[in-house]
Protein backbone atom coordinates (compact mmCIF):
# COMPACT_ATOMS: atom_id res chain seq x y z
CA UNK A 1 0.00 0.00 0.00
CA UNK A 2 2.45 2.92 1.00
CA UNK A 3 4.98 1.37 -1.42
CA UNK A 4 2.62 2.52 -4.36
CA UNK A 5 2.34 6.10 -2.67
CA UNK A 6 6.54 6.27 -2.68
CA UNK A 7 6.53 5.07 -6.42
CA UNK A 8 3.80 7.62 -7.44
CA UNK A 9 5.63 10.55 -5.77
CA UNK A 10 9.11 9.09 -7.04
CA UNK A 11 7.56 9.63 -10.69
CA UNK A 12 6.11 13.57 -9.59
CA UNK A 13 9.75 14.46 -8.70
CA UNK A 14 10.80 12.98 -12.22
CA UNK A 15 8.45 14.94 -14.23
CA UNK A 16 9.01 18.32 -11.57
CA UNK A 17 12.71 17.88 -12.64
CA UNK A 18 12.76 17.61 -16.05
CA UNK A 19 9.88 20.82 -16.54
CA UNK A 20 11.24 24.52 -16.34
CA UNK A 21 11.68 26.46 -13.11
CA UNK A 22 8.70 28.16 -13.25
CA UNK A 23 6.89 24.94 -13.14
CA UNK A 24 5.14 24.08 -9.79
CA UNK A 25 3.98 20.25 -9.04
CA UNK A 26 2.03 20.12 -6.00
CA UNK A 27 0.77 16.61 -4.68
CA UNK A 28 -1.35 15.84 -1.95
CA UNK A 29 -3.11 12.92 0.33
CA UNK A 30 -6.21 13.78 1.69
CA UNK A 31 -9.65 12.26 3.16
CA UNK A 32 -7.53 9.27 4.81
CA UNK A 33 -10.57 8.41 7.49
CA UNK A 34 -10.28 5.40 10.23
CA UNK A 35 -13.47 4.64 11.74
CA UNK A 36 -12.17 1.91 13.87
CA UNK A 37 -10.17 -0.47 12.43
CA UNK A 38 -12.83 -1.07 9.75
CA UNK A 39 -10.03 0.01 7.06
CA UNK A 40 -8.07 2.90 5.18
CA UNK A 41 -9.42 5.04 2.43
CA UNK A 42 -6.77 7.28 0.93
CA UNK A 43 -7.08 9.30 -1.95
CA UNK A 44 -4.44 11.20 -4.17
CA UNK A 45 -4.71 14.27 -6.04
CA UNK A 46 -1.75 15.25 -8.36
CA UNK A 47 -1.96 19.32 -9.68
CA UNK A 48 0.91 20.04 -12.08
CA UNK A 49 0.55 23.95 -12.91
CA UNK A 50 1.99 24.94 -16.14
CA UNK A 51 1.90 29.05 -16.28
CA UNK A 52 -1.81 30.10 -15.93
CA UNK A 53 -2.45 26.29 -16.34
CA UNK A 54 -3.71 23.60 -13.23
CA UNK A 55 -4.39 20.08 -14.61
CA UNK A 56 -4.08 16.96 -12.99
CA UNK A 57 -5.40 13.36 -12.01
CA UNK A 58 -6.98 11.78 -9.05
CA UNK A 59 -6.31 8.49 -7.71
CA UNK A 60 -8.01 6.04 -4.86
CA UNK A 61 -5.52 3.90 -3.44
CA UNK A 62 -5.44 0.17 -4.04
CA UNK A 63 -6.13 1.14 -7.54
CA UNK A 64 -3.05 2.44 -8.89
CA UNK A 65 -2.84 -0.21 -11.77
CA UNK A 66 -5.93 1.08 -12.76
CA UNK A 67 -6.27 4.54 -15.27
CA UNK A 68 -6.90 7.55 -12.91
CA UNK A 69 -9.96 7.60 -11.31
CA UNK A 70 -11.22 11.26 -12.57
CA UNK A 71 -8.86 14.15 -14.69
CA UNK A 72 -9.25 17.89 -14.28
CA UNK A 73 -8.03 20.94 -15.18
CA UNK A 74 -8.26 24.46 -14.15
CA UNK A 75 -7.78 28.06 -15.45
CA UNK A 76 -8.68 31.75 -14.29
CA UNK A 77 -9.24 34.67 -16.48
CA UNK A 78 -9.33 38.39 -16.28
CA UNK A 79 -12.98 39.59 -16.99
CA UNK A 80 -14.54 43.32 -17.56
CA UNK A 81 -15.06 45.63 -14.42
CA UNK A 82 -11.71 44.12 -12.96
CA UNK A 83 -13.39 40.82 -12.38
CA UNK A 84 -12.06 37.12 -12.98
CA UNK A 85 -13.58 34.58 -14.04
CA UNK A 86 -12.13 30.50 -13.11
CA UNK A 87 -13.09 27.67 -14.88
CA UNK A 88 -13.18 24.30 -12.79
CA UNK A 89 -13.49 21.02 -14.87
CA UNK A 90 -12.97 17.35 -13.70
CA UNK A 91 -13.68 14.38 -15.98
CA UNK A 92 -14.58 11.23 -14.43
CA UNK A 93 -13.18 8.08 -16.56
CA UNK A 94 -15.35 5.68 -15.28
CA UNK A 95 -19.07 7.23 -15.83
CA UNK A 96 -17.51 9.26 -18.11
CA UNK A 97 -19.36 12.39 -16.81
CA UNK A 98 -17.73 15.87 -17.41
CA UNK A 99 -18.62 18.56 -14.47
CA UNK A 100 -17.71 22.55 -14.74
CA UNK A 101 -18.01 24.77 -12.14
CA UNK A 102 -17.77 28.42 -12.78
CA UNK A 103 -17.15 31.56 -10.98
CA UNK A 104 -17.00 34.94 -11.97
CA UNK A 105 -15.84 37.60 -9.49
CA UNK A 106 -15.39 41.35 -9.18
CA UNK A 107 -13.77 42.88 -6.16
CA UNK A 108 -14.96 46.58 -7.37
CA UNK A 109 -18.42 45.17 -7.33
CA UNK A 110 -18.07 43.00 -4.89
CA UNK A 111 -20.52 40.62 -6.84
CA UNK A 112 -19.92 36.87 -6.96
CA UNK A 113 -21.85 34.66 -9.59
CA UNK A 114 -21.38 30.96 -10.42
CA UNK A 115 -22.39 27.41 -11.95
CA UNK A 116 -22.15 23.98 -11.83
CA UNK A 117 -23.33 21.53 -14.73
CA UNK A 118 -21.81 18.74 -15.77
CA UNK A 119 -22.33 16.36 -19.05
CA UNK A 120 -25.18 14.49 -17.28
CA UNK A 121 -27.64 16.42 -15.91
CA UNK A 122 -26.78 20.15 -17.13
CA UNK A 123 -27.00 22.66 -15.00
CA UNK A 124 -26.65 21.06 -11.69
CA UNK A 125 -26.55 24.10 -9.31
CA UNK A 126 -26.24 28.29 -10.01
CA UNK A 127 -25.20 30.72 -7.05
CA UNK A 128 -24.89 34.19 -6.24
CA UNK A 129 -22.67 36.47 -3.44
CA UNK A 130 -22.65 39.46 -2.56
CA UNK A 131 -20.18 42.33 -0.60
CA UNK A 132 -21.44 45.57 0.64
CA UNK A 133 -20.40 47.97 3.12
CA UNK A 134 -22.95 49.25 6.59
CA UNK A 135 -21.21 52.09 8.64
CA UNK A 136 -17.57 50.51 7.83
CA UNK A 137 -18.87 47.44 8.63
CA UNK A 138 -18.51 44.69 5.91
CA UNK A 139 -21.92 42.82 5.31
CA UNK A 140 -22.00 39.54 3.05
CA UNK A 141 -24.72 37.69 1.70
CA UNK A 142 -24.55 34.52 -0.49
CA UNK A 143 -27.11 32.35 -1.86
CA UNK A 144 -26.91 28.26 -4.06
CA UNK A 145 -30.19 26.69 -5.57
CA UNK A 146 -29.31 22.91 -6.01
CA UNK A 147 -31.43 21.98 -9.50
CA UNK A 148 -31.43 18.45 -8.51
CA UNK A 149 -32.33 18.61 -5.06
CA UNK A 150 -34.79 21.50 -5.77
CA UNK A 151 -33.38 23.06 -2.72
CA UNK A 152 -32.12 26.87 -2.13
CA UNK A 153 -29.47 27.73 0.91
CA UNK A 154 -28.57 30.94 1.69
CA UNK A 155 -26.53 33.04 4.19
CA UNK A 156 -25.64 36.15 5.62
CA UNK A 157 -22.31 37.45 7.45
CA UNK A 158 -21.78 40.92 9.19
CA UNK A 159 -18.08 41.88 10.34
CA UNK A 160 -18.08 44.15 13.15
CA UNK A 161 -14.89 45.04 14.85
CA UNK A 162 -13.52 41.59 16.33
CA UNK A 163 -17.10 39.77 15.82
CA UNK A 164 -18.75 37.96 12.74
CA UNK A 165 -22.26 37.35 12.81
CA UNK A 166 -23.56 34.45 10.33
CA UNK A 167 -26.83 33.02 9.80
CA UNK A 168 -27.53 29.98 7.44
CA UNK A 169 -30.98 28.88 6.54
CA UNK A 170 -31.92 26.09 3.41
CA UNK A 171 -35.51 25.10 2.62
CA UNK A 172 -34.76 21.28 2.98
CA UNK A 173 -33.80 21.67 6.63
CA UNK A 174 -36.14 25.14 7.32
CA UNK A 175 -33.98 25.70 10.53
CA UNK A 176 -32.08 29.09 10.80
CA UNK A 177 -28.53 28.61 12.64
CA UNK A 178 -27.30 32.13 14.36
CA UNK A 179 -23.54 31.77 14.82
CA UNK A 180 -21.15 34.35 16.76
CA UNK A 181 -17.32 34.60 15.95
CA UNK A 182 -15.43 36.86 18.77
CA UNK A 183 -11.97 37.35 18.88
CA UNK A 184 -10.67 37.21 22.44
CA UNK A 185 -7.03 38.23 20.75
CA UNK A 186 -4.85 37.57 17.89
CA UNK A 187 -4.52 33.82 19.33
CA UNK A 188 -7.43 33.00 20.32
CA UNK A 189 -11.45 32.98 19.31
CA UNK A 190 -15.10 31.62 20.26
CA UNK A 191 -18.13 30.49 18.89
CA UNK A 192 -20.94 29.62 19.58
CA UNK A 193 -23.92 28.86 17.31
CA UNK A 194 -27.81 28.36 18.37
CA UNK A 195 -30.57 26.74 16.47
CA UNK A 196 -33.53 29.31 15.60
CA UNK A 197 -36.31 26.29 15.62
CA UNK A 198 -35.05 23.73 18.02
CA UNK A 199 -32.57 25.64 20.56
CA UNK A 200 -29.50 23.34 19.95
CA UNK A 201 -26.45 25.42 21.23
CA UNK A 202 -22.53 24.35 20.23
CA UNK A 203 -19.81 25.94 21.38
CA UNK A 204 -16.69 26.54 19.41
CA UNK A 205 -12.93 27.44 20.27
CA UNK A 206 -9.93 28.02 17.94
CA UNK A 207 -6.55 28.31 19.53
CA UNK A 208 -3.82 29.51 16.85
CA UNK A 209 -0.31 29.89 17.16
CA UNK A 210 2.76 30.58 14.09
CA UNK A 211 2.29 27.87 11.57
CA UNK A 212 -0.82 26.68 12.90
CA UNK A 213 -4.26 26.09 14.70
CA UNK A 214 -6.82 24.11 16.66
CA UNK A 215 -10.28 24.12 16.12
CA UNK A 216 -12.94 22.27 18.14
CA UNK A 217 -16.57 22.32 18.34
CA UNK A 218 -18.87 20.80 20.97
CA UNK A 219 -22.22 19.30 20.41
CA UNK A 220 -23.76 19.30 24.09
CA UNK A 221 -24.54 15.60 24.42
CA UNK A 222 -23.52 14.41 20.74
CA UNK A 223 -20.10 14.71 19.88
CA UNK A 224 -16.74 16.96 19.84
CA UNK A 225 -15.09 17.86 16.24
CA UNK A 226 -10.96 18.79 16.35
CA UNK A 227 -9.29 20.05 13.34
CA UNK A 228 -5.56 20.82 13.30
CA UNK A 229 -3.70 22.26 11.34
CA UNK A 230 0.48 22.40 10.66
CA UNK A 231 1.89 24.49 8.26
CA UNK A 232 5.05 23.71 6.61
CA UNK A 233 7.77 24.91 4.75
CA UNK A 234 6.81 22.57 2.20
CA UNK A 235 3.34 21.80 2.36
CA UNK A 236 0.63 21.60 5.53
CA UNK A 237 -0.70 18.78 7.53
CA UNK A 238 -4.27 19.10 8.50
CA UNK A 239 -5.69 15.95 11.04
CA UNK A 240 -9.76 15.80 11.96
CA UNK A 241 -11.32 13.96 14.92
CA UNK A 242 -14.91 13.30 15.16
CA UNK A 243 -15.03 11.78 19.07
CA UNK A 244 -18.66 10.85 20.00
CA UNK A 245 -19.53 11.50 23.73
CA UNK A 246 -20.86 8.33 24.14
CA UNK A 247 -18.97 6.07 23.04
CA UNK A 248 -14.95 7.01 21.97
CA UNK A 249 -14.32 3.87 20.62
CA UNK A 250 -16.63 5.19 17.62
CA UNK A 251 -14.03 7.72 17.04
CA UNK A 252 -13.81 8.85 13.40
CA UNK A 253 -10.13 10.05 12.38
CA UNK A 254 -9.01 11.47 9.03
CA UNK A 255 -5.93 13.28 7.96
CA UNK A 256 -4.45 15.14 4.84
CA UNK A 257 -1.20 16.53 3.48
CA UNK A 258 -0.38 18.83 1.20
CA UNK A 259 3.22 18.76 -1.48
CA UNK A 260 4.42 22.11 -2.60
CA UNK A 261 7.76 22.27 -4.92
Amino acid sequence: MFLNILVLFAVLAAVSAGTPSSTKVSASVKDTAVNGIEGLNVNIAAPFKFNDYVVGFKYVLGDLSRAPESLFAKRSFDTVSDGSLTVDADYNLENKVLSVASQWNSDSLGLRVGANVDSADRVTEVSFGKDSKINDNKLSLQGAYDLLKKKFSAQSTLNVDQTTVNVKYDTEKKDPVLSVTRSIDSKNEVSPSVSLKNGDVTYGYTRKWEGGSLRSKLFPGDKVELEWTDQGSKGSWTTRADVPLDNKANTKVSFGRDWNY
